[in-house]
């Protein structure tokens, strides 16, 4: 029982010493959008067709190049800030893949194989590129869990309190430089958000730590005998290992004298779009239908994209 104890609390430990930095990161980009981007800058950049949106949203991970932990904050402050939910469910989907870094660290975990981050790229993209255009024609403001109306109305409110915090300084004649008052905003949004994923971030690892200290991996392995089923396990083992996806091809790369070409993609696809952290996360921005629906989807093509490249690659 006391070997359980420290292996599970060693577990959760270090999902949670891998995870926060990048969620950390992902905050503070979060917070500096709220500060120094307004409404209307951000909008202006965003495209308005539907398909030039889908790979724009493919593409915003090269400008970001976050994990899925550290996307979820700067994505939802995105959305509240007018962002389409269609163009943010997309860079949640391809963010944690098609990125410099991500690209850079599975080609060093598969120097001998190093078509692998192309593959990757390519999957992502396709898996997101459909999501995309589902979202875009089926997903408006239900989909999330405050609609932008609720969403303008408290950042009304909240600008209004600021407002009248500033003019209480002022009344004070307490001196306060611009930069001084931009630096505090920032930290007070970093810190709210913070709080509001971070609660999700110890549930997801305490859940995926409980699940990988209790059951077998030569039970887990034994899943995976034949063609279809070895690719449906990697995609179930990437979910409940919650690796980010900037480490993600190191544990990935262990897997290869046991399985495909295809099984290992869908491993490495799957994994950086959903866990189980990510998913906690994501229901606290979007509602559960969505969230399952999007993962639904991601499974099934990246499942078959997965086995295509087995059959005709390899």
């Amino acid at each position: 029982m006391i070997g359980f104890l420290n292996d599970f609390r060693t577990m959760v430990i270090g999902i949670l010493l891998e995870s926060f930095p990048f969620v950390l990161i992902g905050v503070i980009l979060s917070a500096l959008l709220q500060t120094f981007v307004s409404d209307q800058t951000l909008q202006r950049f965003i495209p308005k067709r539907t398909v030039t949106g889908i790979l724009f949203g493919c593409l915003l991970g090269i400008v970001f190049p976050l994990c899925e932990c550290g996307l979820i904050p700067v994505v939802h402050r995105l959305i509240r800030k007018g962002m389409p939910p269609y163009i943010g469910i997309v860079f949640m989907m391809a963010g944690p893949v098609i990125n410099p870094v991500v690209y850079a660290s599975t080609y060093v975990a598969f120097q001998s194989h190093p078509e692998v981050p192309l593959f990757r790229i390519l999957l992502a993209f396709a898996a997101a590129a459909v999501i995309g255009l589902w979202a875009a024609h089926s997903m408006g403001e239900s989909a999330l869990r405050t609609p932008s109306s609720a969403i303008t109305e408290s950042a009304a409110a909240a600008v209004s309190q600021s407002a009248k915090r500033k003019q209480h300084r002022m009344n004070q004649a307490v001196p306060r430089t611009h930069w001084l008052h931009q630096l505090h905003e920032t930290l007070e949004h970093a810190a709210i958000e913070l709080f509001d994923v971070g609660k999700f971030l110890v549930l997801g690892a305490t859940i995926t730590a409980l699940l990988q200290t209790v059951v077998s991996r030569q039970w887990m392995l034994s899943l995976g005998e034949g063609e279809g089923a070895a690719h449906l396990f990697m995609m179930a083992l990437s979910y409940i290992l919650s690796i980010c996806s900037t480490a993600d091809a190191f544990v990935a790369v262990t897997f290869s004298p046991d399985f495909s070409f295809g099984s290992l993609l869908a491993f490495l696809v799957f994994g950086a779009m959903f866990d189980i952290k990510s998913t906690l996360m994501l229901l606290k921005v979007f509602r559960a239908k969505t969230v399952f629906t999007v993962m639904a989807m991601a499974a099934v093509v990246i499942l078959v994209g997965s086995i295509l490249v087995d059959q005709l690659y390899y």
